[in-house]
């Protein structure tokens, strides 16, 4: 299930921000900052939330966070669901005020109550089990809601729960539906399952056509799990040339191994101009993009490799030998024989 916590990790990506003001702006921009005063004084919940948001950034006032927390508190008493969501986060990460998850979903939740998207997924992650009680029919509800307002994410998440069966009837037809949803939606991950779901004949009729076309998108959105569907899918196919092709797609979105496979067609001369510097370079990509444990891994089978190859060789070459030495005695044996019938002929 791919539902990351977006909005607790990288939450200052989805608030709006605002260019620091230069030379001849700075008259103006105050002249703005005492208007957004005035109308959160006057109980505007949307301005008061902007006020939180050039405060906690340092857009056109000192950074303050201390500050902002004020203005989103506001925000959402004046029913701001934003204002609840960024507070969520807030309580969540520790910035601005101490951390506390059990506030953060109280935040998270009233937000989402307001219709904010970004507040909803906080609380969706929240009900997987971060932070309160897993209650997976509620995530359902929830995701469930999200999915209608063109939440990608959100539909990719709930097709997962009809995929395991978690807080709803396990049902692969209804996971497909729901990754198709996410798919058109531009959620890579859901391509994947979905490529994944045809590749495997789960809820829908196997078609390894459709398979690739549903990697192929996911690739195409930056998912590396789908670039790897899309590398298995083409494992079997005649056109090397094509393989080759996608192994290079892949690789171009760091991949590892993508990058270790098309440096092997390289090097072989397979689907590709046989090139050895070519096949270092991308041998050099793919283990730089791998972890320390898979670099030690992929390099250990190398060396396991070599020794297979070198043993192999070795035993090639002692069977010819013994076989040239086999012939060589035949050889001997039939000459010694024909010089032994030659002198007998020549004593009778």
């Amino acid at each position: 299930m791919s539902l990351l916590p977006k909005s607790l990790l990288a939450f200052g990506l989805l608030l709006a921000s605002v260019l620091v003001p230069s030379g001849t702006a700075l008259a103006a921009n105050n002249s703005k900052l005492q208007t957004l005063i005035r109308s959160c004084e006057a109980q505007n919940g949307k301005d008061c939330t902007d006020l939180g948001i050039r405060y906690f950034h340092g857009n056109g006032v000192q950074q303050d966070l201390e500050k902002a927390v004020e203005y989103y508190a506001k925000g959402c008493e004046l029913q701001n669901g934003l204002a609840c969501g960024i507070l969520g986060s807030l309580y969540y990460n520790g910035r601005g005020v101490s951390k506390n998850v059990a506030k953060a979903a109280e935040y998270y939740t009233k937000g989402c109550d307001l219709q904010d998207t970004f507040a909803c997924e906080g609380l969706e992650w929240f009900y997987i089990g971060q932070g309160v009680d897993k209650d997976y029919a509620r995530t359902v509800k929830l995701l469930t809601k999200s999915c209608g307002r063109k939440d990608g994410s959100a539909c990719e998440a709930l097709g997962a729960l009809y995929y395991n069966g978690q807080g709803i009837t396990q049902d692969y037809a209804k996971a497909a539906e729901y990754y198709a949803k996410g798919c058109d939606l531009q959620d890579g991950y859901a391509c994947w399952l979905l490529g994944s779901l045809y590749y495997n004949g789960r809820g829908v009729t196997q078609d390894y056509a459709r398979a690739t076309e549903y990697y192929t998108k996911g690739c195409e959105l930056q998912n590396k799990f789908a670039c790897e569907g899309l590398e298995r899918s083409y494992s079997g196919n005649q056109d090397v040339t094509k393989v080759a092709q996608k192994y290079k797609q892949a690789c171009d979105l760091n991949v590892a191994a993508s990058c270790i496979d098309l440096a092997s067609l390289y090097e072989r001369g397979q689907g590709v101009e046989q090139n050895d510097a070519k096949a270092a370079e991308y041998y050099a990509k793919g283990t730089e993009l791998m972890t320390p444990e898979e670099r030690q891994k992929f390099f250990s089978e190398r060396l396991e490799q070599n020794k297979a190859d070198h043993t192999q060789q070795h035993e090639q070459i002692q069977q010819m030998q013994d076989e040239i030495e086999t012939l060589r005695s035949f050889s001997l044996e039939s000459e010694s024989n024909r010089n032994i019938l030659q002198i007998q002929g020549n004593t009778n």
